[in-house]
């Protein structure tokens, strides 16, 4: 009976520490997206706490303070589980093999080991090795902790640079309707049809780091009052106007960076929130806003003489049912990120 609860003791240890290796891989050096059981563990409890403490606070700025906390507990709460995993690894492994007799200076030589404080470092030779290695794996933590934060940081640099770009053209108020005066240019000749490119670049960079990191997506930007999420809805707005008022003459460059973004927000949505949003297949309600936001662009595309097609309000009705392709998402990645519903006019 003591045999078989040792050489269990032994096994257990192994499979932790192979659940250890991958999640420290697929957290910090995988790069393709991979599911794990650690790093969403760790998200749910950062996001839970945090916005637990958030509680009732309704100014976006208050938010994204408290937010701004999210990545850091993220990082701390990993780093702990994954001690806990080496440590209890290693005791059973130490235990098991009779290294150690006793459980709990098992316990406390894969501590001494583990923290490379040596206070308790087994007699024998094959604990001796057992001793280095694992002081190994405690130092390639700490170093990883070190070196896998600042690709974090670049990541939302680079998000929000473009976020900036598009609240400083729009008076600090992104809406397709501001959007489009910016476009639309002091001389009324409009560029519309230029630097979609551009923007589906930042959709497939969102999609690149927020997939393959999603606590990336909770970070709040580094701008006070800032958000990634009202951007890429106003991107999409405005991609939206363009293509349901120009019909065939749409640039493929606004269609391309429309079918990304919306797809992009889909994967984001799902990874958040774990399930696909209910999209209601019925025509939305037009909004006056929304109505009076296409009339505008609309109106100024004919003006400057774009090639508009005859049919206005068939216009109004596709704008209104390609909105309906991503207002779920938006909604559903706005809920998990606490970012205010009235910024997003879904």
């Amino acid at each position: 009976m003591d045999f078989s609860l040792r050489m269990l003791a032994v096994v257990g240890g192994v499979i932790l520490l192979l659940v250890y290796f991958r999640s420290i891989v697929v957290v910090t050096l995988l790069n393709s997206r991979s599911k794990d059981v650690i790093e969403r563990v760790a998200r749910t409890i950062a996001v839970t706490i945090v916005h637990g403490a958030i509680g009732r606070k309704t100014e976006h700025y208050r938010i994204q303070q408290s937010q701004a906390w999210i990545m850091p507990l993220f990082i701390l709460i990993c780093v702990i589980i994954w001690f806990l995993l080496v440590q209890l690894a290693f005791t059973g492994i130490l235990w098991g093999l009779q290294i150690e007799p006793d459980i709990w200076r098992a316990l406390s030589a894969s501590g001494s080991a583990l923290s490379t404080l040596g206070f308790l470092t087994p007699s024998s030779l094959a604990g001796e090795y057992l001793a280095v290695f694992q002081a190994a794996i405690g130092l390639a933590i700490v170093m990883l902790l070190f070196t896998f934060v600042p690709g974090y940081q670049a990541a939302v640099q680079t998000r929000e640079r473009k976020v900036s770009w598009l609240y400083t053209r729009t008076n600090e108020a992104p809406t397709a309707e501001l959007f489009f005066r910016w476009l639309q240019g002091s001389n009324g000749q409009g560029r519309f049809l230029d630097g979609w490119e551009e923007w589906e670049e930042w959709f497939r960079g969102v999609r690149e780091t927020h997939l393959q990191s999603p606590i990336v997506a909770y970070v709040p930007s580094i701008y006070k009052g800032k958000s990634w999420v009202v951007a890429a809805s106003t991107v999409l707005d405005m991609t939206s106007l363009v293509i349901a008022c120009l019909q065939r003459g749409a640039p493929d460059s606004a269609r391309m960076c429309r079918l990304l973004g919306v797809n992009t927000l889909q994967l984001v949505a799902l990874e958040l929130d774990g399930r696909a949003p209910i999209v209601d297949q019925e025509m939305p309600e037009a909004s006056k806003a929304k109505v009076a936001e296409f009339d505008t662009v609309y109106d100024a595309m004919a003006k400057a003489g774009l090639p508009v097609a005859e049919d206005k309000a068939a216009c109004l009705r596709e704008y209104l049912a390609m909105r309906a392709e991503y207002a779920p998402y938006l909604k559903q990645i706005a809920n998990a990120t606490l970012t205010p519903r009235d910024l997003l006019a879904t």
